[in-house]
């Protein structure tokens, strides 16, 4: 991915910089901003360079990915993220997913903390955006570097897990539901009816249901399967399902819809 934390990173703390100008930095441990202050100063008179420079970058790995692991996984990093004034835009169901699912979530640490690697060692150590004397150690201002990070990488993968619903989405918000080509409607005041009842009722669905119910009419997935299919639980699907039902229900108590029947009937996904 492209290593964009550097620049955003500048913009983004601005804001929190001033709000702390006013008041000194919080101070680290001192043994331990010591300990960061004579590395500093080895790994500048090496030019950043040697075995000291290999092993801060594993000793940085190991310590971001411990620690943005560990978020996603039990659902805080959102909430961490946001004690920095660092916001990740996201919906429920995408921290969700990553909550659930390890390989994506693996996946979205490993770009993270690759870039917050690189940009700290090769960008702020060189540059001396970081340093000892103002208060914070090397691993808290590298987690924060993690975060923004973070931050980016999130933004990359769910902009592709949505596109991912739309794309399983579309035969039912396009032409193949709507147009009912083959599947046997009577009447053409009957398909115009069936049209419009669907059309009102998926009126204000999220993509994630429209992506369920394009999978149920395409291919009659079970629940279970749709949920592995956009990363999310088969409870979560039949959950979804059951809102939608009780919609629908509720719309043809008003006599906003006609009720459907017979062969006009959605076909209904296999259990979980």
């Amino acid at each position: 991915m492209e290593d964009r934390s550097g620049g955003s990173d500048e913009t983004s703390e601005a804001p929190a910089e001033r709000r702390t100008a006013a008041r000194p930095p919080k101070r680290g441990n001192p043994e331990k901003l010591a300990a960061d202050r004579a590395l500093y100063a080895r790994l500048r008179q090496r030019d950043f360079t040697g075995w000291e420079m290999d092993l801060l970058r594993e000793d940085l790995w190991l310590y971001g990915w411990k620690c943005l692991s560990a978020w996603t996984k039990d659902g805080t990093i959102i909430e961490k993220c946001g004690e920095r004034d660092i916001v990740v835009p996201n919906r429920w169901f995408e921290v969700e997913t990553l909550r659930r699912r390890s390989d994506l979530r693996d996946e979205v640490v490993h770009t993270a903390v690759e870039s917050a690697v690189r940009t700290f060692t090769e960008g702020y150590l060189r540059s001396g955006r970081w340093n000892p004397n103002r208060g914070a150690t090397m691993r808290t201002f590298f987690l924060g570097t993690c975060m923004y990070a973070f931050r980016d990488a999130f933004r990359h993968w769910s902009g592709s897990y949505r596109r991912n619903l739309f794309s399983a989405a579309h035969p039912l918000v396009q032409a193949e539901l709507y147009s009912l080509n083959g599947h046997g409607f009577g009447a053409y005041e009957d398909t115009t009816v069936f049209q419009e009842t669907i059309r009102r009722i998926m009126e204000n669905a999220g993509p994630e249901v429209r992506a369920i119910c394009g999978c149920i009419w395409e291919t009659k997935m079970t629940h279970k399967e749709i949920g592995d299919e956009l990363g999310i639980s088969s409870r979560a699907v039949e959950g979804h399902m059951r809102r939608l039902r009780a919609r629908a229900k509720l719309m043809v108590a008003k006599g906003e819809i006609e009720a459907l029947c017979g062969r006009t009937s959605a076909p209904k996904a296999g259990a979980r």
